[in-house]
Protein backbone atom coordinates (compact mmCIF):
# COMPACT_ATOMS: atom_id res chain seq x y z
CA UNK A 1 0.00 0.00 0.00
CA UNK A 2 1.41 3.41 -0.91
CA UNK A 3 1.46 6.26 1.65
CA UNK A 4 -1.59 8.01 0.18
CA UNK A 5 -3.63 4.81 0.38
CA UNK A 6 -2.44 4.31 3.96
CA UNK A 7 -3.45 7.76 5.17
CA UNK A 8 -6.79 7.46 3.36
CA UNK A 9 -7.35 4.17 5.20
CA UNK A 10 -6.43 5.88 8.49
CA UNK A 11 -8.97 8.61 7.72
CA UNK A 12 -11.67 6.03 7.00
CA UNK A 13 -10.89 4.27 10.29
CA UNK A 14 -11.45 7.53 12.17
CA UNK A 15 -14.64 8.33 10.24
CA UNK A 16 -16.08 4.87 10.94
CA UNK A 17 -15.57 5.35 14.67
CA UNK A 18 -13.12 2.47 14.94
CA UNK A 19 -10.58 4.80 16.59
CA UNK A 20 -11.11 8.47 17.40
CA UNK A 21 -8.54 8.77 20.15
CA UNK A 22 -5.99 11.54 20.53
CA UNK A 23 -3.26 8.90 20.18
CA UNK A 24 -4.64 7.79 16.83
CA UNK A 25 -4.82 11.34 15.47
CA UNK A 26 -1.27 11.91 16.74
CA UNK A 27 -0.15 8.82 14.81
CA UNK A 28 -1.90 10.16 11.68
CA UNK A 29 -0.13 13.46 12.14
CA UNK A 30 3.25 11.73 12.48
CA UNK A 31 2.56 9.69 9.35
CA UNK A 32 1.60 12.86 7.46
CA UNK A 33 4.78 14.63 8.59
CA UNK A 34 6.92 11.65 7.58
CA UNK A 35 5.37 11.09 4.16
CA UNK A 36 3.68 14.31 3.05
CA UNK A 37 5.56 17.29 4.47
CA UNK A 38 5.50 20.21 1.98
CA UNK A 39 2.62 18.66 0.05
CA UNK A 40 -1.03 19.38 -0.59
CA UNK A 41 -2.00 16.40 1.59
CA UNK A 42 -0.14 17.80 4.59
CA UNK A 43 -1.56 21.29 4.08
CA UNK A 44 -5.08 19.86 3.92
CA UNK A 45 -4.75 17.92 7.19
CA UNK A 46 -2.26 19.83 9.34
CA UNK A 47 -4.50 22.33 11.12
CA UNK A 48 -7.17 19.82 12.09
CA UNK A 49 -4.73 17.20 13.29
CA UNK A 50 -2.79 19.68 15.40
CA UNK A 51 -5.93 21.17 16.98
CA UNK A 52 -7.91 17.97 17.63
CA UNK A 53 -9.04 18.02 21.27
CA UNK A 54 -12.55 16.55 21.33
CA UNK A 55 -13.18 17.76 24.90
CA UNK A 56 -11.42 21.12 24.61
CA UNK A 57 -13.98 23.46 23.10
CA UNK A 58 -12.98 26.41 20.92
CA UNK A 59 -10.42 27.00 19.47
CA UNK A 60 -9.80 23.24 19.45
CA UNK A 61 -11.37 20.86 16.96
CA UNK A 62 -14.16 18.54 18.07
CA UNK A 63 -14.71 14.98 16.96
CA UNK A 64 -17.40 16.26 14.55
CA UNK A 65 -14.92 18.80 13.09
CA UNK A 66 -12.38 16.02 12.47
CA UNK A 67 -14.97 13.75 10.90
CA UNK A 68 -15.91 16.55 8.49
CA UNK A 69 -12.26 17.27 7.66
CA UNK A 70 -11.50 13.62 7.02
CA UNK A 71 -14.65 13.08 4.97
CA UNK A 72 -13.59 16.07 2.85
CA UNK A 73 -10.07 14.65 2.64
CA UNK A 74 -11.29 11.25 1.43
CA UNK A 75 -13.54 12.93 -1.11
CA UNK A 76 -10.70 15.17 -2.35
CA UNK A 77 -7.83 12.68 -2.41
CA UNK A 78 -9.58 9.31 -2.50
CA UNK A 79 -9.67 9.21 -6.28
CA UNK A 80 -6.05 10.36 -6.66
CA UNK A 81 -3.53 7.92 -7.95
Amino acid sequence: MNPLEEILEMARKFISGEDRSMEYVTSMEGFAVEHFMDSEVFEFLAEGMSLYRPWGGPPYWSERDMIQLLEDFVREFGTAG
